[in-house]
């Protein structure tokens, strides 16, 4: 850790050991001043006294490890695993600690702009890291990683994505100086192989679009970050000026991204009403709505397994309000939002769920993901960055379908 750092871990146990050893002086001298005239003293609540007794137990752990241990100990990693363990026990892979290091590679990811190899990941349903993109012009695609891939392990440490934590620490193992290689352990069809990828710049785009079929407007969400928003805005002014009659958002394999930019996006091809609404624990609830204005062509969603969180916003939106088609495979189920509280001390960040979203219709997406309208499996192994309708069999069923809803409306 960095100097503010140190000051801060001295001061978090500073203030447990006072808050400990004054208030049981306080209950003390409060018991003996009680036949006394009044006498300065402070009372504490018993709430307050419960969480001073749940709390010393901690601070009796540390000082007889720092205190008895064979070997000399670093308090830094100690509070650090004191908030990892804290974390950890909540039992929800979506609420984490991050270091300063982690929180600024977190920002880097979120803008779109890093040092790395140029590949979005994901965590499965059996916990592991797996590759659901590969951008284009990258190292990552000019040395045969692929999507579907699965991170094995990272210039030989195994990695893991049974938790926030440990995904981080993989991601954090990937990226690294400029022009330098890392070995990535990929399991592939069963069989294991070693990929040495070299690092660079990656500025990435989160979204792509471009007119199929002649008149079929399609946009790929990669990510709910960066750029996304934006492109999707340009790209609807651009199938305006063309006369597209129809419109394809790929959402397979995003992972999701930030609240802000899929309610932008949904508001541009949405009616007037509540796109998602959010309900914290003690009931309160927040909505996010579309204005009436919006893009009104026939809509396709495409969605797989791997499409979560924000993509499950955008996917049930659409389908609530009836305004177009949902496409693949049942998606991935996260139906809840987390809140990233920043410690300006030092940088480091803790991320936590603090609600559940629901859709117009009181669904939510949890542990059960968007069941499609209309059920395709994807022929063959993986999806191209090339979009291509003969080879891939769902991007042709949605486009399918959107011209049959043009039929429909008689255009």
């Amino acid at each position: 850790m960095n100097k503010s750092s140190l000051r801060t871990v001295a001061l978090i146990w500073a203030a447990v050991m006072i808050a400990v050893v004054s208030s049981t002086i306080t209950l003390l001298a409060s018991g003996r001043s009680a036949q006394q005239s009044n006498v300065n003293s402070r009372f504490v609540s018993q709430e307050e006294y419960d969480t001073i007794q749940r709390y010393s137990r901690l601070e009796e752990v540390r000082r007889n490890l720092v205190t008895s241990y064979y070997k000399e100990l670093d308090e830094d990693a100690l509070v650090l695993g004191a908030i990892r363990g804290m974390t950890a026990s909540v039992g929800d892979r979506y609420t984490f600690y991050y270091t300063p290091e982690e929180m600024k590679r977190a920002n880097e990811n979120t803008a779109g702009v890093y040092h790395g190899v140029g590949m979005l990941l994901q965590v499965n349903d059996d916990g592991e890291i797996q590759v659901v993109r590969v951008f284009p012009g990258t190292s990552a695609e000019a040395n045969g990683v692929r999507v579907g891939d699965v991170i094995v392990a990272v210039d030989g440490e195994r990695v893991s994505g049974a938790d926030g934590r440990r995904y981080n620490e993989a991601v954090s193992l990937i990226r690294g100086e400029r022009d330098t290689s890392v070995m990535l352990t990929i399991r592939r069809d069963g069989e294991r192989m070693d990929l040495a990828v070299r690092r660079g710049d990656v500025s990435v785009s989160y979204a792509d679009y471009r007119v199929l079929d002649g008149d079929i407007g399609y946009i790929s969400i990669s990510q709910f970050s960066g750029d996304a928003s934006a492109k999707f805005h340009e790209a609807i002014e651009t199938f305006r000026s063309q006369n597209v009659k129809g419109l394809v958002i790929d959402l397979r394999n995003n992972p999701g991204g930030l609240l802000d930019q899929v309610v932008s996006i949904a508001d541009a091809i949405l009616p007037t009403g509540v796109i998602v609404y959010i309900r914290e624990r003690d009931g309160n609830r927040q909505d996010f709505y579309s204005d009436e204005a919006m893009y009104d062509v026939p809509v396709a969603v495409l969605v797989n397994g791997m499409s979560a969180s924000a993509s499950e916003i955008l996917a049930s939106a659409v389908q609530a309000f009836g305004r177009g088609t949902i496409i693949g495979l049942n998606t991935y189920g996260k139906g809840i939002v987390q809140t990233l509280v920043p410690f300006q001390e030092d940088g480091a960040g803790l991320q936590l769920t603090t609600s559940s979203y629901y859709d117009a219709l009181d669904r939510c997406p949890h542990e059960v993901g968007v069941k499609p309208d209309v059920e395709v499996a994807l022929e063959g192994n993986n999806l191209s960055d090339t979009p291509d309708p003969m080879s891939d069999n769902q991007l042709a069923a949605a486009i399918q379908d959107v011209r049959r809803q043009i039929g429909e409306r008689g255009e």
